[in-house]
């Protein structure tokens, strides 16, 4: 099922190009367009957009990486190095000189007001006397090095730990695809034959809404009321549906609003524990035809999700196949 919150962010991409990734001066990485479409009972939007992209309903491109710590899940790590010895991050790059005569030492034993003077021999130097090389120190354990470990530490927690224990985490820039602009007029569709054969019987619709009873809330697709009669229905639209979905929907129609519930199948089927369902309580269950209209047939499948994946596949080779 997408939830009203995820056809919106899904919609949302009809008039945006993609959604980029945003990266705070901390690190912190966020979707903060699609996030602005989801409701709080939908899950995080990297979530929701990866959920998306296995469907093929988008697609994703490589933008970089970003690492994340272990332990508190903090983002945005920095790169620091650390003593191979005794592990502190308190090691520091020197340069070190060598003279001629045998002695070498940090660059600031030979360094004068004008110039360098060995401190062994007590030779003033040139710069052709002397040989520069780099060496780290540890402050800690004193250990001298040529290189040192690579090390991430935690902005938040300070931990120090090693690149390859680091949670990695990939970017990607999320767009809409074919496939998913006709998943999505199709979902749009069937909500709008609904809300249009709802108003046919006198009823008052309000569309991707939130309805809140008893302290909870839960936004629905479709909502339709009949005053006179003090009925109301809710309507829930799924490209197929499942049982543990249309249970969880179910009980809040009844339960919360005390309204009939409708769930309506884009894709004709419905798991057969839902069909069931339908015929011993009063759940309606409607397929949506592609000529636009709404009918009490449809097919009844072991798996909902293995019939999603085959029916957008099989979408997908359609529009593949170049027009003549």
């Amino acid at each position: 099922m997408a939830s009203p919150g995820e056809l919106r962010l899904i919609e949302r991409l009809t008039s945006t190009e993609a959604f980029e990734p945003e990266i705070a001066d901390d690190g912190a990485v966020s979707y903060n367009d699609a996030d602005q479409c989801l409701d709080a009972t939908d899950s995080e939007p990297v979530t929701v957009l990866e959920r998306f992209t296995a469907r093929g309903v988008l697609a994703d491109e490589f933008i970089t990486k970003v690492y994340v710590c272990p332990d508190c899940t903090t983002e945005g790590l920095q790169y620091t190095t650390a003593c191979p010895a005794c592990k502190d991050p308190h090691a520091v790059q020197t340069t070190l000189v060598e003279h001629s005569c045998g002695h070498t030492g940090q660059e600031s034993e030979f360094e004068t007001d004008d110039g360098y003077r060995c401190p062994e021999c007590e030779q003033d130097l040139k710069s052709v006397d002397i040989e520069k090389r780099h060496q780290y120190v540890c402050k800690a354990c004193s250990e001298r090095f040529q290189t040192p470990d690579d090390r991430l530490r935690c902005r938040e927690c300070t931990n120090h730990l090693p690149p390859l224990e680091a949670t990695e985490r990939v970017l990607y820039r999320y767009s809409l695809t074919d496939s998913g602009r006709e998943w999505l007029d199709r979902q749009k569709r069937a909500r709008q034959i609904a809300r249009e054969t709802l108003e046919e019987r006198r009823f008052t619709t309000e569309v991707d809404t939130t309805v809140t009873d008893g302290g909870t809330s839960q936004p629905v697709h479709l909502l339709a009321r009949d005053e006179l009669m003090g009925e109301q229905r809710v309507v829930s639209i799924h490209e197929t549906p499942a049982i543990d979905d249309v249970d969880r929907f179910c009980a809040f129609a009844n339960e919360s609003l005390d309204a009939l519930p409708v769930v309506i199948t884009t894709s004709g089927a419905v798991e057969t524990d839902v069909a069931t369902r339908a015929e011993e309580t009063e759940l309606t269950v409607l397929a949506f035809n592609g000529d636009g209209t709404l009918e009490a047939e449809y097919e009844t499948v072991e798996n909902a999700r293995a019939h999603e994946s085959g029916l957008f596949q099989r979408l997908s080779a359609v529009l593949e196949i170049p027009s003549r």
